[in-house]
């Protein structure tokens, strides 16, 4: 935790550094520190997003780029970020984006649906601050598990209310129950059921895209989906989930059990919500190809490298 003299020095060295243009030796003179202990500051200002910096950068390729996903996927809008050298640079600048454009699609008197993962959980990081009147945050389906860091739908649930002035409506069951007798008596309880219709009737989603192959599979949700359960997934044709659902590499839902037994948002709904999905990096490239070429999704916010590589696949996969 900060004291108010360390934190009143990174304002102090930001506002040298960012507004009046001061070199960092300058910073450190006028403040009486040293230089290493500026440059500190100014990261730890970074980090704690006291200063938010944004590259606005457009191009020719950029352009040319959104609108051959566009026209190949028939998707009514695309967002695109830089790629970075850095993976994780990557993934903050994809987050700040769909930010961006989340808040552009909020409105008053609305309800948001929330998926989990690092790419919603960026997301929701970089949020701006703006209330809206009635508004409501609802999770998608149930846990995964109960610790699972800063990753899970809770905590992102509850940054995403408090910084637009929402109420978040949990959904306090497991993701899958095989049994289809406990399943009935669960989503038959009024709270379970209260949620789940306010999950059908939700204005607006956002999600991430799930690559089958990725480590969040195998890490996250070793309670539901084991080693046999993946290998009939692989064998059906599966490659990526979207909301706890799995699809093949053209977007169909497979027709297995694991699909039916979601609790939370059924694969109909899915079709013919507003979805914006968050998603990067060559590993979620099959993933996110499906799900373009499913109609899953209205809005994607991914980065330069990745699309240009789904376009390939596409292309191979054909």
């Amino acid at each position: 935790m900060l004291d108010k003299e360390e934190y009143q020095l990174i304002i102090d060295a930001s506002v040298l550094y960012y507004l009046e243009g001061k070199t960092q030796s300058e910073v450190a003179k006028t403040l009486y520190l040293s230089r290493p202990k500026v440059s500190r500051l100014l990261k730890k200002a970074r980090e704690l997003q006291i200063v938010d910096i944004t590259i606005n950068y457009q191009n020719d390729e950029f352009e040319k780029l959104q609108s051959e996903i566009r026209r190949t996927f028939d998707l009514p809008h695309v967002v695109i970020t830089k790629t970075l050298s850095d993976k994780n640079d990557t993934l903050i600048e994809v987050g700040k984006a769909a930010a961006k454009e989340l808040l552009m699609m909020l409105h008053e008197d609305m309800t948001l649906g929330i998926s989990w993962g690092k790419h919603v959980r960026t997301t929701a990081k970089y949020l701006k601050k703006t209330a809206y009147d009635n508004m409501r945050i609802v999770e998608l389906f149930g846990a995964i598990s109960y610790d699972l860091d800063q990753t899970d739908m809770l905590s992102i649930g509850r940054s995403i209310s408090s910084k637009l002035g929402g109420k978040l409506y949990p959904l306090p069951s497991p993701i899958y129950i095989n049994d289809s007798i406990a399943r009935k008596a669960i989503v038959e309880t009024p709270l379970i059921k209260g949620t789940l219709n306010m999950i059908e009737n939700c204005d607006l989603i956002l999600t991430g895209i799930g690559s089958i192959y990725s480590n969040t599979l195998q890490t996250l949700w070793d309670n539901y989906v084991d080693n046999e359960m993946k290998s009939q997934i692989v064998k059906n044709g599966g490659i990526g989930f979207v909301l706890a659902h799995f699809f093949d590499q053209n977007g169909n839902f497979l027709d297995m059990e694991v699909n039916d037994n979601v609790i939370g948002i059924k694969t109909e709904s899915i079709k013919n919500k507003k979805i914006i999905a968050v998603a990067s990096g060559e590993k979620k490239a099959k993933a996110i190809l499906g799900a373009l070429r499913g109609g899953l999704i209205n809005t994607l916010v991914s980065d330069e490298a990745t699309l240009n590589y789904v376009l390939q696949l596409n292309e191979k996969l054909k």
